[in-house]
């Protein structure tokens, strides 16, 4: 096959930067080809995407060398916009892509560049919105209105409307729930098959990687490190955590279980574990965290938006002191407007929420941030200094501390966040993942008492995220609360200590992971994704509960191998 995406010896440099970004990269793509870029946060794969329509070098100021082929057109030569019909590209964040009042509209401003009549615009338009999974009923709706997860599947319509040749997708399903991932993922690769289109996906999820790309390429400080089919790449089990890349679990799982061959797929493996004698020990729980007094309190809280969107109908929890909570459910179930209530940011239409006992009213916004801090699920809504250590003293220093006390708490911070050797960046240079790290230490390094983060994971490599949980571990056994906003199931399963199930803004369930998941109904309508590892449990029909982890199916199961 020929390539459609040649790469030689690239290097990058953001002006004002003081250091490159990429490094030497080569890389080539077939036509038709689903290839996939991963790699731990920071490692320029972003960058590397914004090569591919000729932003970098022709519209972003930096130092360029190398050669960048796209469908036969050199990006030095030929222009972004011509290079654009052809290539489309949907960022990791979509909001930055929006500047109509109406979905519909948005779609329409993409199309008419391509000359369409107009009976083609609006079967295009319904088309694409139906391949992401939304109605018509979305068409009249306003683009920042809409949920984090619908405003990513409406940036991929519009994208896919055009029907490019090659389609660019940056960490395309960070912001959807894990049903609303499979979706769209689907929905792309029928897209390729019916329109032989090459897709480009930055992505950190193994297991969507493995069901989809045909080709991986893993970068890390700016260089492709690992190339090759999926299936093999992720048999290279060290080799792939060594750059914060981690397999699927069933691939993991038949490696530690030492099966001879690894398989290709979850569902041979499931069979080919069904000829093996199985023995399981009886489940023991293990008490979490959680057994203090109630530190937050709500009681039958309603909201209701200006555009009269009812958010949450009835919501009555206990948060209690020396807490890990996974707050999860579907997009659009509330969780997000729930948290900014708890944070003071959002007043209840009806009930009461109360704060260490007293009503949330009563305090001063200063001092409700100093028990209740909270981290936002796009950072960019709280960054605004001019370096990283900046943005992590300036809470610090609008409350007076020592400069001592400041410089001390800010170089902890950094260090816990992998952030040091960037303390003189400005935040413009950072990746998004990078932000995210950059707004949780600038939340954590006040010590609030209850600490909300709204989707920390999204951008974030499995080593990082596996590390952030557990620091999130290690502040609840020192007393604090912790209510983690997320649908990233396999992470919060294995850490919390409670799952609260959000679902059109009520509590659809709560209790520990293993009840959550193991109940069938709460699974379905919370639109949650149980780990592969209780996928191939429950399918072996094991007695309940399934294990959450491949630790855990081990201690539980003995795979006798003839």
């Amino acid at each position: 096959m020929a390539s459609v995406v040649e790469i030689k010896d690239l290097w990058w440099r953001y002006e004002g930067s003081k250091q490159e970004v990429l490094r030497g990269v080569n890389l080539s793509i077939e036509r038709g080809e689903f290839a996939a870029i991963m790699g731990p946060s920071g490692a320029g794969k972003t960058t590397l995407v914004l090569t591919l329509n000729g932003s970098i070098p022709q519209r972003i100021p930096g130092e360029f060398r190398g050669r960048v082929n796209v469908l036969g057109m050199d990006t030095l030569s030929h222009d972004v916009t011509e290079i654009a019909r052809r290539v489309a590209l949907v960022f990791e964040d979509p909001e930055i892509q929006f500047v109509m009042s109406t979905v519909e509209d948005e779609i329409i401003l993409a199309l008419e560049p391509l000359g369409l009549p107009r009976d083609e615009i609006r079967s295009r338009v319904e088309w694409s919105l139906e391949l992401v999974g939304l109605d018509k009923s979305f068409l009249g709706r306003h683009p920042y209105q809409l949920s984090g997860g619908e405003k990513q599947r409406v940036a991929i319509a519009t994208a896919l409307a055009r029907q490019p040749d090659i389609l660019v997708l940056d960490e395309p399903t960070s912001d959807l729930d894990p049903i609303g991932k499979e979706e769209v993922i689907s929905a792309i690769r029928s897209l390729r098959r019916e329109l032989d289109i090459t897709i480009v996906m930055v992505e950190h999820e193994s297991e969507i990687v493995a069901e989809f790309a045909d080709r991986i390429y893993i970068l890390d400080r700016g260089r492709v490190v690992l190339d090759g089919e999926s299936y093999n790449v992720f048999r290279e089990i060290d080799k792939v955590k060594e750059h914060a890349v981690y397999p699927p679990e069933y691939i993991e799982l038949a490696s530690r279980i030492r099966l001879d061959g690894i398989p290709r797929t979850l569902e041979e493996l499931i069979d080919r574990l069904r000829g093996y004698s199985l023995e399981v020990k009886p489940f023991r729980h293990v008490a979490g965290g959680g057994g203090g007094e109630a530190i937050l309190k709500c009681r039958d809280i309603y909201f209701t938006y200006p555009d009269g969107v009812e958010a949450l109908k009835g919501v009555s929890l206990d948060i209690r002191r020396g807490e890990l909570i996974a707050l999860t459910g579907p997009n659009g179930s509330g969780k997000t407007t729930l948290a900014k209530i708890f944070a003071g940011l959002l007043k209840p239409t009806r009930g009461v929420v109360e704060v260490l006992g007293k009503p949330l009213d009563t305090y001063d916004r200063q001092a409700l941030s100093s028990i209740v801090g909270y981290v936002y699920q796009n950072p960019e809504h709280q960054i605004f200094n001019q370096s990283v250590w900046d943005e992590v003293a300036f809470g610090l220093r609008i409350r007076s501390r020592s400069v001592e006390d400041v410089s001390g708490r800010v170089e902890e911070a950094l260090k816990m966040f992998n952030l040091y050797g960037l303390r003189r960046e400005h935040p413009f240079f950072l990746s998004k993942g990078e932000k995210r790290r950059l707004a949780l230490a600038s939340i954590y390094v006040l010590n609030p008492k209850v600490l909300i983060v709204d989707e920390p994971t999204t951008g974030q490599d499995k080593r990082f995220s596996e590390a952030l949980i557990k620091l999130f571990r290690e502040m609840v056994s020192s007393g604090k609360t912790v209510i983690v906003i997320t649908h990233t199931i396999p992470l919060a399963a294995r850490y919390s200590d409670r799952m609260i199930v959000l679902k059109d803004g009520r509590v659809l369930a709560e209790g520990s992971p293993h009840e959550i998941l193991s109940k069938v109904e709460v699974v379905r309508e919370g639109r949650l994704i149980t780990p592969q590892t209780a996928r191939i449990y429950s399918s072996l029909d094991l007695p309940p509960p399934p294990p959450l982890s491949v630790e855990e199916f081990l201690e539980r199961v003995t795979v006798k191998i003839r």
